[in-house]
């Protein structure tokens, strides 16, 4: 009898599987951490608050959204050791560039570059998960791929933010070491990361032949997939926005200190470390995926809450933890958008959900935001006006679980997609 060799795990799968987490956690850092140097970015490059959130968040996150579903096609077309090269150069240029920039439109122009090389982090991570590992854990190793990368934003919220106020190191130093160390990274993808589209011992898929723009038509005209990046964008959006935005200014009007709020927003990013492999591993274990996104919408609706509500340090702190259970439901969107998705358009599927989370929070950040300056009847907003505006993040976790609870299609944890299966290993005929 033959046995199938996708099915094991083997060292170079995790070698390669290791680079390309280790890019992931390198461009995450640099998509979070200017906000640590916000206050001395502002201050060396002339900018207002409206030109810095456009900097840090907008710019960046919408030019990474809608390059998700074009670099689904060049990996697919490409290969994953070429994507991921072109990504590690193009963060790592861009992060040098930054750090000599002196105006808002260069500093601009490298944050766009710093978008477009990480929209290719995460992507390649899930497509070298896809190639490289076995398939009967596949939302547990999204969930541990996800725990990687997110160990960026945690060092950027609190040991950075720690270092940077008890140190003379400046943001431009920070960002051309950066800088370096990508550089250093593209030379190992190119010398460690193989592409593995197809494995021996695994399976022949027999398919017609079939015209791409067709399919991939047909494709973004079912429903589920949409409903499925809809909800990881719903139960995602809030950490991201008080992350990068008004978390540590929202909890300075509550009275608490600018270093128990930036632990505050490390704790959220802990709490989405430790659950995205836990809801993975409950989902491949029970072999669903819908109650484990249904259970964490509601878990999103409590823990926002709780922030916006809630001023005791104990419940906030537990709040902010299951903020980021909450927001790993969004690892087990990946794995169940995967199912959606024949092989050869995985990095497609996988790109929508990741385009949906993004674009969506690009949206909606600048619009909380303006909500709340349409609100306030003094210069500064007040903790009322915040909490008032606040509302829209536990509307769109509502959301979320509507959409789970009514829209949602159970799979199993098995492909939608029916193939034909042939055996090729001959040992085994």
């Amino acid at each position: 009898m033959s046995v199938d060799r996708s099915q094991k795990y083997t060292l170079k799968g995790f070698i390669v599987w290791g680079v390309c987490a280790l890019f992931f956690l390198y461009e995450f850092l640099l998509r979070t951490i200017i906000g640590t140097f916000q206050h001395p970015i502002m201050f060396d490059l002339n900018l207002s608050s409206f030109k810095f959130s456009l900097l840090s968040t907008s710019t960046y996150l919408l030019i990474y959204g809608l390059m998700q579903i074009p670099v689904g096609l060049i990996v697919d077309r490409y290969g994953l050791k070429k994507s991921l090269f072109v990504g590690a150069a193009i963060c790592s240029l861009s992060a040098i560039g930054f750090a000599y920039t002196h105006n808002f439109y260069s500093a601009l122009f490298f944050r766009m570059l710093t978008g477009l090389g990480s929209s290719f982090g995460f992507i390649c991570l899930l497509v070298a998960v896809y190639q490289w590992m076995p398939k009967r854990n596949i939302a547990l190793l999204i969930g541990l791929s996800q725990f990687v990368g997110t160990l960026g934003p945690m060092l950027a919220a609190g040991p950075v933010n720690a270092i940077a106020e008890g140190s003379e190191i400046s943001w431009r130093t920070v960002f051309f070491i950066l800088g370096l160390a990508g550089i250093l990274l593209a030379f190992v993808i190119l010398i460690v990361v193989k592409n593995n589209s197809r494995r021996e011992g695994s399976y022949l898929i027999l398919r017609r032949p079939e015209q791409i723009k067709a399919n991939i038509k047909q494709l973004f005209l079912q429903m589920q997939p949409w409903v499925i990046a809809l909800f990881s964008a719903c139960v995602y959006f809030s950490i991201e926005f008080l992350s990068e935005n008004e978390g540590k200014l929202f909890l300075g009007l509550k009275g608490h200190s600018s270093h128990f709020s930036s632990y505050m927003l490390t704790i959220a990013w802990f709490g989405y470390a430790i659950g995205c492999p836990l809801l993975g591993f409950l989902s491949d274990f029970f072999q669903r995926r819908k109650s484990i996104m249904m259970s964490s919408a509601i878990i999103a609706v409590i823990a926002i809450s709780g922030i916006i509500f809630g001023n005791d340090r104990y419940i906030l702190i537990s709040s902010f933890f299951f903020l980021g259970i909450a927001a790993s439901g969004q690892s087990v969107g990946f794995a169940i958008i995967a199912e959606q998705f024949k092989s050869g358009y995985l990095a497609i599927g996988l790109g929508l959900n990741n385009a949906m989370i993004t674009v969506i929070s690009s949206i909606n950040a600048p619009a909380i935001g303006f909500v709340i300056d349409s609100i306030k009847t003094t210069k500064h907003a007040t903790l009322e006006n915040y909490q008032e505006a606040f509302y829209s993040l536990i509307v769109i976790a509502c959301l979320g679980l509507i959409l789970t609870v009514f829209f949602l299609k159970e799979t199993f944890c098995k492909s939608a997609v029916d193939y034909t299966l042939l055996n090729n290993d001959s040992k085994g005929v």
